[in-house]
């Protein structure tokens, strides 16, 4: 290892050991606020619930959307159709001849 790597790793092994007894002061301080912290949590639940219904009905609704042909679709349709017709009618017009 390289003394910068080794200055790295001091430097995170340091700011863990900092942190370490401050994570475990953090954990005995729990009281009573466990019913908040799950009244929170089933409010957000809820909400992101009715979101993600909202999401899925617009997705439904976009997809039923792109089902149906539109003008582009229909235009060239006809396209086809003429193209099919002009090359039937140039066929019949080279047996003539």
């Amino acid at each position: 290892m390289t003394r910068m790597q080794k200055g790295l790793a001091m430097g995170v092994l340091c700011l863990y050991l900092a942190c370490f007894p401050g994570l475990l002061w953090a954990q005995d301080a729990q009281n009573d606020s466990t019913g908040e912290v799950i009244a929170l949590l089933k409010e957000q639940n809820s909400t992101l619930s009715r979101d993600l219904r909202r999401i899925h009905r617009e997705i439904a609704a976009l997809r039923a959307d792109l089902d149906k042909p539109g003008t582009k679709d229909i235009f060239a349709g006809i396209g086809y159709i003429a193209g099919l017709f002009g090359v039937a009618a140039f066929a019949a017009s080279r047996r003539k001849e």
